[in-house]
């Protein structure tokens, strides 16, 4: 874990000009209306400076748009789009843009995602754990139904202590799945079809010393358990060879469409 000392210095000015230093390596900036903007500046961030829009409800789309000012300005431009709009966005002066990297996938009847995250983490841990915005994106990406999922990011204590009570097993492992029964929980619309439910727990220290030891990104190795981890709550197994193939097979397009590479590889 970096120590306090290496961390950036901040200094907060507000409107009377009175000038607060600190050391940070991350800031969240929280507007009235539930926009928030998140700067990442920890050493192990991938860049200087790692920026991340998010909001309170997550059937919103936070939309981040640059807009250069001078040679040395820049201003961040934080929306708050609803999730049903297009992927094509439309700006101040009438002109279509796509945003397909951050666009929904767009399917014609798209499964119901109620997203839940849970952060079991402090120090190193919390700084290396993935944003809720890219584990629904992961999430969403594999799923089949509707469905209501909790994802718990927990350390190296938590994982072995639950892997060893579910699975006889002494040691942290990267990903645990939990399948509720069907029934349990239903759609967030009030629909009386039943959804799936189930829990995902990711052992944050586990996966990034993978994704290093494998010279994979920690959000590819992330985004690969994630995948899985959901795959394997609607019912998806590798117990056998031949199902273990058409997990990968399916896991590997997945995971193409996101933009990441063969997992197998």
């Amino acid at each position: 874990m970096a120590k306090s000392t290496d961390a950036p210095k901040i200094v907060a000015i507000d409107d009377d000009g009175k000038r607060t230093r600190v050391r940070a390596v991350r800031l969240e900036i929280d507007y009235d209306d539930g926009r928030r903007l998140l700067l990442d500046l920890s050493p192990g961030a991938w860049g200087d400076l790692e920026i991340e829009a998010d909001s309170v409800h997550d059937s919103d789309l936070p939309v981040i748009s640059l807009q250069p000012g001078a040679c040395n300005l820049l201003s961040v431009r934080v929306e708050v789009h609803p999730e049903a709009m297009s992927s094509a966005l439309v700006d101040s002066a009438g002109d279509t843009e796509a945003f397909d990297e951050i666009a929904p996938p767009v399917r014609e009847a798209p499964p119901d995602l109620t997203l839940s995250v849970q952060r079991a983490l402090e120090g190193e841990d919390k700084a290396n754990a993935p944003r809720k915005n890219q584990i629904r994106r992961w999430a969403r990406a594999a799923l089949r139904e509707d469905a209501e999922v909790t994802v718990r990011l927990v350390g190296e204590a938590e994982g072995r202590m639950l892997n060893r009570q579910y699975r006889g097993k002494d040691y942290a492992t990267n990903v645990l799945s939990f399948a509720y029964d069907e029934g349990e929980a239903m759609p967030a619309g009030g629909n009386e079809t039943p959804c799936l439910s189930g829990d995902l727990v990711l052992c944050v220290p586990v996966v990034i010393r993978e994704a290093l030891e494998q010279g994979k990104t920690p959000d590819a190795h992330f985004a690969h358990l994630v995948v899985h981890g959901m795959l394997h709550l609607q019912g998806y197994e590798h117990e056998t060879e031949v199902d273990a193939g058409r997990m990968e097979s399916l896991e590997t397009e997945i995971l193409h469409g996101l933009g990441y590479a063969d997992p197998y590889a």
